[in-house]
């Protein structure tokens, strides 16, 4: 069954259509893939991956499909922007906490490395709670001049104020289950 098309409003531009996403994607798998392997055979358990909730969401399921070994989902909720305007917020907050991390490889992974607060606070969160390694992956990684955290693994890399929207990402909390990924211009964010 073909999936209906959808209404893109015309102040989105396509950047990252889903073919381009999946092929990027199943590349990023396969280089996890290797520290995977390493972590079964020198740690004897499999890697924790922890999905950094909402947007991380079809990014996390996509990549872990990739990885060639096993890898036990987890997950958590951050939340650093505004879900009513498409502008980063004020505050940071984390609702969830990751379990089972204690003596474990961690990989988180999220949608977008802004700033690197997100990023930057759930590493050191894994660390200080006895896992022994983090490495993280993102989908998109803004070049930003105040960044604070550069992941370790990247789909993409972005220099540009534009919001972002699909594949996890939202447009003032809507089309977040686009398959593909739009920028807003910068004047037409929050309208």
């Amino acid at each position: 069954m073909a999936i209906p098309d959808r209404e893109v409003p015309d102040y989105f531009r396509l950047v990252y259509p889903r073919e381009t996403i999946t092929a990027r994607t199943q590349e990023l798998g396969r280089e996890i893939s290797e520290w995977a392997a390493d972590a079964m055979a020198t740690d004897g358990h499999q890697i924790l991956g922890i999905c950094i909730l909402r947007g991380g969401v079809f990014f996390f399921s996509d990549l872990l499909k990739s990885i060639a070994y096993t890898v036990e989902p987890s997950f958590c909720r951050c939340r650093s922007y505004s879900v009513d305007a498409n502008t980063p917020g004020d505050t940071f907050e984390i609702t969830v906490r990751p379990e089972g991390i204690r003596g474990r490889r961690v990989l988180l992974i999220d949608d977008i490395c802004d700033s690197g607060r997100t990023m930057s606070h759930m590493a050191r969160y894994c660390l200080d709670h006895g896992t022994t390694e983090v490495r993280t992956a993102v989908l998109i990684h803004r070049i930003h001049e105040d960044s604070i955290y550069t992941p370790d693994y990247v789909g993409f890399r972005y220099d540009g104020p534009e919001w972002f929207a699909g594949y996890g990402m939202e447009d003032r909390n809507h089309r977040a289950n686009y398959p593909d990924v739009y920028v807003i211009a910068p004047d037409r964010a929050g309208e």
